[in-house]
């Protein structure tokens, strides 16, 4: 058997700036993680990467450039060698910066700062360190307060014993609902005092036993029961918090159902990960955790809702998420900060430095998902999404919407608010929209997008959705998504055509319908 796996691997390179100069002491590192580096006098780093890193995201930073990503495969006894060029972030040095302390901002930033920090007891240990550099904006009409910062946010969190660099792409928070991505870096920051260090020690440990990233780790491994995780799926939401309800109600008439983590998570083979997959949400219960305010006057744990708006999503045998999918958290893992995150490369007190081999489950590698024509997607009431926020939209979305003109905005007038979205959509040219009344189904797709025409007549080329930010795609999600929203509800719907919308990544290929709701 090849030990390849068992060895480390390096990377080595150098950071210029987009004059050809090299760049002294800017930051290197894997995304998420506390492996990294600074550059020497000549702008060159070196890092070893633990074996069990097969691919990485690596980023390079300095104060006034625009980071840059690279993703790297892992060269068991080798040394990857790159190369960065950084840009001068022109963006952010046009930013005027006035008004900072106007009346509006103790609350701009208390928002701000919970929905960075979170809103668990361990946040009042942290603090963020470079307050002036960041830049925050509210919306009065919708309460939504954005953040931009000239340098990346540093935090120093105590209770866990990290000082965190996050170089913020996206911030976006009501007070409820927070919207955020970017790069993170953690160094260890454990204090000197030998009670405090076991005190921030085993705040790491209770963190990661009680987070989403260990539910995954433990539905990958089976071994939901030691942490007393217990899933079932949801046929429909309820406004749960008007009063309290019995779980044993909701399992008596069929629309809670338990599920074991063979139904629900599987080993794809070919690729090297795991897979979450559900067409109802899930709600996992913490039984080791009691909680007063739980909503089920039977069950008084701990709890959070996951929706996977497109059905599944993937993750690392380490519980990251590789592709999120649109997935979203709501309730006790939805108040997770960084007052409660840890690094990728953070293993638990008696974890072993390498992750023990899993076995394959019966039709690994082969998975395919046939969603049932009549299949609907719940509603689901978001009250906050997970704090890994990059899961709104896929990997291959660009994140600046500027470059991404619409081709079509289409006016929404007092007489249109009687009749449904659909048929708004038939007013924008080259939008087909059919409706089968056998099957009761409706098709939206741009007619002139030849290149998806297919001997096989159940090809999908639906046109893509992006509602409120949220990125949706395939016919299975988007009419089902479509067909839940009220005209009335409405703020804007425009369109952007095939051969236009690479913005979107691959998945706007056969077009993009861009709606926005008064949120």
């Amino acid at each position: 058997m090849s030990r390849s796996q068992d060895i480390s691997w390096e990377i080595a390179g150098i950071v210029f700036d987009e004059a050809g100069k090299a760049l002294p002491f800017a930051a290197v590192y894997i995304n998420n993680t506390s492996i990294g580096a600074s550059t020497d006098k000549s702008g060159k780093f070196r890092i070893t990467v633990p074996a069990r890193y097969k691919k990485v995201e690596l980023i390079a930073s300095f104060v006034g450039y625009k980071p840059e990503v690279k993703h790297l495969l892992a060269a068991p006894g080798r040394t990857a060698n790159v190369v960065f060029k950084l840009d001068i972030n022109n963006v952010i040095r046009e930013v005027v910066i006035t008004g900072k302390h106007d009346k509006h901002w103790k609350r701009k930033w208390r928002i701000f700062q919970n929905g960075l920090l979170g809103d668990s007891p361990l946040a009042r240990q942290c603090r963020i360190l470079n307050p002036e550099s960041i830049t925050l904006n509210l919306d009065e009409q919708t309460g939504r307060v954005t953040a931009i910062s000239d340098q990346p946010v540093l935090i120093e969190n105590l209770a866990l014993g990290y000082r965190v660099s996050f170089q913020m792409s996206k911030f976006e928070s009501d007070g409820k609902k927070t919207f955020l991505s970017g790069y993170k870096f953690f160094e260890s920051a454990l204090l000197e005092d030998p009670d405090k260090k076991k005190r921030q020690v085993r705040n790491r440990d209770t963190a990661f036993k009680d987070s989403f990233r260990n539910f995954l780790v433990s539905l990958s491994r089976r071994n939901l029961d030691s942490y007393g995780f217990e899933i079932f799926t949801m046929k429909m939401t309820r406004e749960f918090y008007l009063t309290k309800i019995p779980l044993q109600g909701e399992v008596a008439s069929g629309n809670f159902a338990p599920v074991s983590a063979d139904s629900i998570c599987i080993f794809d083979q070919d690729k090297g990960h795991f897979i979450l997959h559900s067409k109802y949400p899930l709600i996992v219960f913490q039984r080791k955790h009691y909680s007063s305010t739980s909503v089920f006057s039977d069950y008084p744990f701990k709890y959070s809702q996951i929706v996977l708006p497109n059905q599944y999503c993937t993750f690392t045998e380490n519980g990251w998420l590789i592709a999120p999918n649109g997935i979203t958290i709501h309730d006790a893992w939805a108040s997770e900060g960084f007052a409660e995150l840890l690094p990728i490369d953070y293993l638990p007190p008696g974890s072993d430095t390498v992750i023990p081999s899993i076995a394959l489950i019966e039709y690994s590698g082969k998975v395919k998902w046939d969603t049932p024509a009549e299949t609907k997607l719940p509603d689901v009431e978001i009250q906050q999404t997970v704090l890994d926020k990059e899961g709104l939209l896929p990997p291959d979305y660009k994140q600046d919407r500027a470059l991404v003109t619409p081709d079509y905005t289409l006016s929404i007038t007092e007489s249109d608010r009687s009749g449904s979205i659909f048929d708004l959509l038939k007013r924008i040219p080259g939008l087909r929209v059919t409706y089968n009344e056998k099957s009761n189904e409706y098709r939206v797709q741009f007619v002139e997008n030849n290149t998806n025409i297919s001997a096989d007549s159940n090809f999908d080329n639906t046109v893509a959705l992006m509602l409120d930010n949220v990125f949706y795609s395939g016919a299975g999600t988007v009419v089902p998504m479509l067909n839940s929203i009220n005209v009335s509800d409405l703020k804007s719907i425009s369109a952007v055509r095939y051969g236009n919308s690479a913005g979107f990544g691959s998945r706007g290929g056969n077009g993009t319908l861009i709606v926005e709701t008064k949120r």
